[in-house]
Parts: C-alpha cells; structure tokens; sequence
C-alpha cells in the first residue's frame, strides 16, 4: 500500500477489515463500530486524532478526553458507560493499525508535529506569499494524514482566527489552540484577541448545533487569556440563554390545513433580516439550484464542494436548502429562533424562492418573508438545532410559540406588523367541472345541498374520486384554494372524543389538556364570516356518537350557533354556521354497520358515480387515443352493469372512473397493471364466494387489452 491514507481511506479500509473479520454482523453494525470509531475524530477532542493511536500513553489521553465531552453533554447521564463503547471500538481501530500495516505512523505518514507545518503553510497564504492552492498541495505532502478539504479549511481557519470572524468550521483543540499562541507570537496581542474571540464564537456555535461543551478549548482558551493578560470569559457563562439539542414536543397529530410552520435560525444576521424583509438559507456555493433534480444530485454537489459539517450523509444540509427552495410557500409561518431556548420572532412567506447571482455570499438563495413580530420570547421547552424545521405536524408545539404572540399583557418589546393578505389561486364552478366529471346540474344540486344543509357525505364505489371530488367542492364555493380554511381527517375505529374535541394527555409532570382538531377548526372560522370545510374520510368507520360527544346535536343546520358546555373544559362551545363538514364513505366496504339513524338525520347523502357517460371523461378518453383503452373501458362498463344487477353487490360497488385517469402515457404496460394489480383483486373480493365470475370477468378483461 501507498504510505500516506487520510482518514476517509483508512475508515473504508477498517469497514472492509471488519466485514472480513466477523461475517456474522450485519452491515448496520459493522457501520456503527466504525463511527464510534472514528467518534474522536467527528468530534474534535483534545488530542489529535492520528496521535492518539500511536501509543498506550495516547491512547489514555483520548479515553479521558472522550469521557470529559460526554460527560459535558447535556443530554447523557450515562457518560462513563457510553465512553467505555467509544473506546472500545477506537482500541479495536489500533489494534487494525497496528496488526495489519504496523500502526498508525507508517499507514498515515502522520507528523507528529503537524500543527506546525499547517500553521506555516496558513500563513505563508495569509501573508500572500503563496496561493491557498499552492499551500494545499504542500501539505497534503507534508502531512498526507488529512484530505485536501480538510487543509482547505486550515487556511480558512487561520484568516477567520486573524480577522476575529466567527468560523463554522471545525478543527480539534491542539490545532485551534497552537494557531492562538503562534498568533499572538507572530503578529502580537490584539490577533491573539482575535483568535479567542473567533474562537469563542465557534464554541458557542457548535454548542447550538449540538449541546455540548466544549470545555477542552475553554480552558485552553482561559490559560492563553490569564497568561497573556488578556481579559476575555472563557468559563460556562459562555453557555448561558442556550438549551441544547433536539427535543420538541410528543404530538405528532398532522395539521393538512396548507399553511406550514417552520422554525429557522437566522444566526447573526436576525436584524438585516427583519430590515430588509427577507430570510436566506446559505450554501449558495452551490450555484443555481434549480439545476438539481433531486436530493441526491444536491447532495452530491455538497460532498464535492466539502464545506458542510455533516461529512458523512449531508443529510441535514440538502433537506434544509431543498425544502427551503421547492417546499416552503407564500403564507408560511415562520418562527425565527436563536439557539435553542429564545424565540426572536414571527414572520409570514410573501414571495417564492428566489435566486440572484449578483447578492452577496450567503444572500443569493432567499425568500421575502414579512415579519410580524421583533422581540425576544422564552422558547416553549428545548428547540431543535437545525438552521430550518418543519414543524406542522406537531400542532400542540405550533400553538405554544403562537401563543407567544396573541397575549396581550406581555412586556415584550414586540413590533407587530399588519399580515399581508395571502392570495390564493382563483378556482370556479367551472374549474370544478372540468376536474370532477360530473354534470353542472348535480353540481349545483350538490352545492346547494351543502350549503342548505351543512352536513353532507359523499358515498360511493372504490374509485369515483370522492376525496378528489370534496376538496374541490370547497375550492369552488370559496371561489379559489384557500388552503387554510379546509381541514381533512379520517376516522377509524380508535378515534376519540379526545382527538376530535378535547381531552387530557399525559406529558413529562402529569397530565395536560389538549384540544383536538376540530374543536381548533371551529375557533377559528367563529372569528371569520367566510366560509369553512370540515373533510372527514372514512366517516363511517369511526363511532360518530363517541367523536363528536354532546355536540352531536349542534352539527345540525338549525343548532348552529347554539352553546353547550364542554365535557373536559368550563366553557360554551358551539359550532359556527359558517363551519360546513364533508364526509366521505365507500359504499362498497361490506365489513361496517349500517349507519345509525341519528347520524344519517344529520347528514345529507349525495351519491358520487361512475363517470365514463360524463362529457369530461369523454374528452379525455378522446385525448388518450387508444384504441386498447377504449375497449378495456366499454368491458367495464358492461362489467359495471352486472355488478349493479348482482342481488349482492348492487349499484354501490361499481367500478369507478378514476383508476384509469392519469398522468402518465397509457401504454399496454400501464393497462395490463391497472387490469392485474387493481380490477382483479377487486372483483376477487366482490365475488369471493363465485371464483366462475371471477374466471368470466378477468378474462374478459385481460383479453380486450391484448
């Protein structure tokens, strides 16, 4: 082997070692005693990591300081176990070493010294005397032990250490502490000032980003300062006003209502934001990102340029800039954040992503975003560290940091600002009737039946397109898709009172009160004289009188408005006159009850059919042009019509239109699954006790698409 291995070909080589060496471990495990292997590396402990596989003596220096950082992690009280592991696995990394290339300084061609010879190269580009190019390739020579990345982000380092910048970039505490003294030495006291200030942001960052102290570097840090006269803090008090990592609240019930919420770090740039009314997402080093078809290209993109943290997947790096670009959308809430534990603000998405080349570093990618509201709030528990979130599906979080701006005896220096309007795409009766194929008339006997009643349910076969149907419905009587003023969920047999209305669930201290969706729903269009949309799917499959509770009686049209005293809560509720629900129910699902008769005195039902006769579905029979198709449609029609004269099946478990309308080219390969995969395991379920119905029907319909 080439002497001279950088820490990439070294793990991949230990990986393969082990696959050989113990067949019997699954390849999850091999991969996870190779990290921890590598565990003081990824974390830039005390000693370098190369020296630290060199002896017994070395060997003890890195175990200590591998407990010394978790035992300063804030989320472990188990660090001397844990530690244990760690240096278990990087004992058997030695040994490997050791055994098969006779140890560390032979496969690396690891300098001791090494600080040294990449400080003198950082500063010989500083000074300008060499290019950062010519100083790469010097010491990927010098000191092959580290990849051309890694000594990229040397001379990077030095410059942010000499400038006083904070660095997102991590280099372990013997380098960081050897460039601070050599600073001082080379260029005098008010750099070495710079360096520690540098360095102390860094510290502060990464404790952000991960929850731990870096108490190494402090006190290193804290020996320069003292020995140079230097006063600057370098203790815990660094770390006050920031909680650490990854912790949110347990409630994952999905909010579907459109409008998303996210938290986002703004760093130090928070004030230029707010100015300027925008909010960036940086890794504008990757060019236009419209470019990127996928995660996995952008990812790609990231590891060649090699300037991210999260060195191993960037999984964390591409999710935030791809959500950033193609997820977020105008009337987005956002919760700014600093750290962990303080919230600065609020904002409302006001434009799409935008992209402009002539912006400044780390301002080309962004959005215009109109904050609301300027303060500093106490974070509702532990936040989590990444630069963006989505947070919609935790709806009880998303009420607490929104409460933090509707009380009105807070003493928070809060400018609030006026919302802009949302606009919305418009949607009409006739756009309704150009993705639903049904006739205007049932249209408007549908509307009005909705709009008269207040409470409908769309019944029909599998496949009519009752969901596609409902929320278009709702899209046409508002007049555009206002996505936040429609909520779908589906019940099923567990669903409670509880999820629906409201109903104690037990937290970390006890138990606490949570109001469920609906209850929410109708709070908010109380306060909106526009009309709002209730989805329920699969209403039938939930216990309606358990759900809804005592305000079972208040759905109906002339109860609206009406108050009743909730069962969990001294309050008056009623559901607002404005507030209209939609079910949905397949008629074809022989294993559910007939519904009772109090249910069906609330609801109008309003039948979805097949549409094939339909002028729509006509027209796009037309615009697939083929003849196969035209056939496989006919046999269901004729298959339709024994199904509805079936004593068993009837009208209600009809084939519906839908499992042919696509977007994709119609091809044999397309027909043959739709007839395979989902026609004939439904007709084997229609039919499950007459198989000579089923031989009839599937060979009828594999045989038109031949």
């Amino acid at each position: 082997m080439d002497i001279g291995a950088t820490v990439s070909e070294v793990r991949k080589e230990y990986k393969d070692y082990l696959r050989e060496k113990h067949p019997e471990w699954a390849e999850n495990t091999v991969k996870t005693h190779v990290s921890d292997a590598f565990y003081i590396w990824n974390n830039t402990l005390l000693p370098s990591f190369w020296k630290t596989l060199i002896d017994d003596e070395s060997m003890e220096i890195g175990r200590q300081a591998i407990y010394n950082y978790l035992k300063n992690d804030l989320l472990s009280d188990t660090a001397e176990v844990r530690a244990k592991a760690y240096f278990a696995d990087l004992t058997m990394l030695k040994d490997f070493l050791d055994t098969v290339h006779g140890g560390v300084v032979k496969r690396v061609g690891y300098e001791i010294d090494c600080e040294k010879t990449v400080y003198k190269y950082a500063k010989m580009v500083y000074d300008g005397q060499i290019t950062a190019d010519q100083a790469v390739e010097a010491m990927v020579k010098e000191v092959p032990c580290f990849n051309n990345t890694s000594h990229k982000m040397t001379v990077m380092l030095f410059a942010s250490m000499m400038n006083g910048d904070r660095y997102t970039r991590r280099a372990n505490t013997e380098t960081t502490l050897y460039f601070i003294t050599q600073m001082g030495a080379d260029y005098g006291k008010e750099h070495m000032i710079n360096a520690l200030k540098a360095t102390q942001e860094n510290v502060k960052y990464y404790y952000e980003q991960s929850g731990n102290k870096s108490n190494s570097i402090c006190r290193g840090c804290k020996k320069i300062a003292m020995e140079n006269d230097i006063d600057i803090s370098f203790d815990d008090s660094i770390f006050e006003g920031i909680i650490p990592k990854n912790n949110t609240t347990d409630d994952v019930l999905t909010d579907q209502s459109g409008v998303r919420y996210w938290i986002y770090s703004p760093y130090d740039a928070w004030d230029e934001f707010c100015n300027t009314g925008i909010m960036t997402i940086g890794r504008d080093y990757l060019g236009d990102p419209m470019l990127y078809e996928s995660k996995s290209q952008m990812q790609s993109a990231m590891q060649d340029c090699g300037t991210e943290r999260d060195t191993t997947t960037y999984k964390n790096a591409v999710l935030e800039v791809w959500q950033f670009i193609h997820e977020i959308k105008p009337g987005d809430i956002i919760f700014a954040k600093k750290g962990t534990k303080t919230v600065l603000g609020r904002g409302v998405v006001t434009s799409e992503f935008i992209y402009d080349e002539k912006k400044p570093t780390d301002f080309k990618y962004y959005r215009q975003v109109n904050w609301t509201h300027k303060g500093e709030w106490e974070h509702p528990g532990k936040a989590v560290t990444k630069t963006l979130t989505d947070i919609t599906r935790y709806t009880d979080y998303v009420a607490k940091l929104e409460a933090l701006f509707v009380d009105e005896d807070s003493e928070q220096n809060v400018v609030p600002v006026d919302e802009p309007e949302v606009i919305y795409d418009s949607y009409t009766a006739d756009d309704f009737l150009q993705d639903v194929y049904m006739s205007e008339e049932r249209y408007n006997t549908l509307v009005n039946l909705l709009l008269t009643k207040k409470n409908i349910i769309l019944q029909g076969a599998p496949g009519v397109g009752k969901t596609y149907a409902a929320k278009r419905l709702a899209y046409s009587i508002m007049g555009e898709k206002d996505t936040s003023r429609v909520k779908m969920v589906q019940f099923h047999q567990s669903y409670s009172y509880e999820d629906f209305i409201m109903g104690f669930r037990p937290t970390q201290t006890g138990f606490e009160l949570h109001e469920g969706v609906f209850y929410k729903f109708c709070r908010k269009a109380a306060d909106d004289d526009r009309p709002y949309f209730f989805i329920i799917d699969e209403i039938n499959r939930g216990n309606l009188s358990k759900i809804f509770g005592e305000l079972f009686m208040l759905i109906e049209s002339d109860k609206r408005g009406v108050e009743l005293q909730l069962l969990y809560k001294d309050e008056q509720f009623s559901i607002p006159s404005n507030v209209h629900i939609i079910g949905m129910m397949n008629t074809a699902d022989r294993s559910l009850a007939m519904l009772d008769y109090a249910l069906r005195r609330r609801f109008a039902f309003f039948d979805i059919l097949p549409a094939f006769d339909s002028t729509g579905f006509r027209a796009y029979r037309k615009n697939v042009n083929n003849t196969k198709f035209d056939k496989l449609i006919s046999a269901v029609q004729q298959l339709n019509e024994a199904i509805t004269n079936d004593e068993s099946l009837g009208e209600g478990f009809c084939v519906g239109h839908s499992y042919f309308c696509t977007n994709v080219t119609v091809n044999d390969e397309w027909l043959k699954s739709v007839v395979e995969f989902e026609l004939i395991p439904l007709l084997k379920e229609y039919w499950f006790d007459e198989p000579t119905k089923v031989r009839t029907w599937t060979n009828t319909l594999r045989e038109v698409i031949k």
